[in-house]
């Protein structure tokens, strides 16, 4: 495979990752700064989530026809100047704004990246070298998400958000000096939409991807206060415990990438929904239990990238040719899932507080779970039923 190529888009996922995961990382210390409350603070995560959500497959269609290395060097720099700006930033209308301004760079790069990976190598290494681009969420799980935790506990917000600016900056450079230019993707029109909007094994493997990341933001849009209040985390503990997530992500994505063009991206999703699924198990009785904690994090990482990754690589199989929007689409997913789990979890913390509140957040995360499992192995029955009569 085009190593440099796809490490330079695996890098630009970081980049966008960790720009993404940073204000979760860093939400006590910003809304104490911002003057406001942890649950209105948590709203930067849904606006943020929500313009992802709508603006992925509207950009997707805009900027079909452009040449990829140029586009996504461009959302690299959106990611610098937004950053930029919000590590000027001390009141909160402001802050939403730039956020939501700066979300239209995760819109388009992490979508795009993955097509742009699909254009990279043949068919039948397509799985893995979209699992390989999209590890960079993983490696930002890791090393920018606790990090940022840590600059923003120790230096202030404002040096998490300069950090993610700069490594922006090192991105573009990225993009622009190691990606082919004139790689295009086909034209998005209006066939385009109606072939996948009729597809129901398409929208199906959607529709787990809003699931599977609700539950997991239902949890970890407030994970940083609910491990304080948990197993009394001090801040060194929380980045602990976020590398830990992140490292078993890693792992999660490597033992996907192995095995995605060999077992099926479907069941590579499953085997990961799984995973997910028994960690969020044990997060309600790891209060006072440090040890349990860790373990429902590393269960819970092991599945939860690799099964988007895998999503990613499920739709390209899916539909080769349409890979640009369904892709976008799922990016789409994942946002809105990520803006419903944290404002739903958000609700709940506000009416019970303390280890109860954040113990409580599983009975939202487990049925959501449970129901991307089932329609998991639904749209994979539609999608074999529909080769069989084709």
């Amino acid at each position: 495979m085009p190593r440099a190529s796809l490490l330079a888009l695996a890098f630009g996922n970081f980049v966008i990752g960790t720009g993404t995961l940073i204000v979760p990382g860093m939400l006590p210390q910003l809304a104490e700064g911002l003057g406001v409350s942890l649950p209105l603070g948590g709203q930067l995560i849904t606006a943020f989530a929500l313009t992802v959500c709508v603006a992925a497959p509207l950009l997707a269609s805009a900027t079909s026809r452009y040449d990829r290395r140029a586009l996504l060097a461009a959302m690299q720099l959106l990611f610098v100047a937004g950053h930029v700006a919000a590590a000027l930033i001390s009141s909160f209308v402001p802050m939403l704004v730039v956020r939501v301004v700066t979300s239209l760079g995760a819109a388009v790069f992490t979508a795009q990246a993955a097509s742009t990976a699909a254009l990279l190598v043949p068919p039948q290494e397509r799985g893995r070298a979209i699992a390989f681009v999209f590890m960079g969420w993983s490696v930002a799980a890791v090393l920018g998400l606790p990090l940022g935790a840590y600059v923003g506990a120790t230096f202030g917000w404002h040096a998490g958000f300069a950090m993610v600016a700069g490594a922006a900056v090192l991105g573009a450079a990225a993009v622009w000096t190691l990606v082919p230019s004139g790689l295009q993707v086909q034209p998005v029109d209006g066939a385009m939409w109606r072939a996948i909007l009729s597809n129901s094994s398409l929208l199906s493997v959607i529709a787990v991807t809003a699931l599977v990341t609700a539950a997991s933001f239902a949890l970890f849009g407030y994970f940083v206060p609910a491990v304080h209040a948990l197993i009394g985390a001090s801040p060194e503990q929380v980045s602990v415990l976020l590398c830990g997530l992140g490292m078993m992500s890693i792992v999660g994505n490597t033992l996907a990438a192995r095995f995605m063009d060999r077992a099926g991206a479907s069941h590579v999703v499953l085997w990961c929904l799984g995973a997910v699924l028994a960690g969020h198990l044990l997060w309600p009785w790891s209060a006072g239990h440090p040890a349990l904690l860790a373990v429902a994090v590393a269960v819970w990482g092991l599945g939860f990238a690799a099964g988007l990754s895998a999503q990613q690589a499920r739709l390209a199989a899916l539909a080769p040719t349409e890979a640009p929007v369904s892709i976008a689409l799922n990016s789409s997913a994942t946002y809105l899932g990520q803006a419903i789990g944290a404002a739903a979890a958000g609700t709940m913390i506000a009416h019970v507080s303390g280890a109860a509140g954040y113990a409580s957040l599983a009975r939202l995360s487990v049925p959501l779970l449970l129901a991307a499992i089932g329609l998991s192995v639904f749209a994979s029955f539609r999608g074999a039923r529909a080769v069989a009569s084709a």
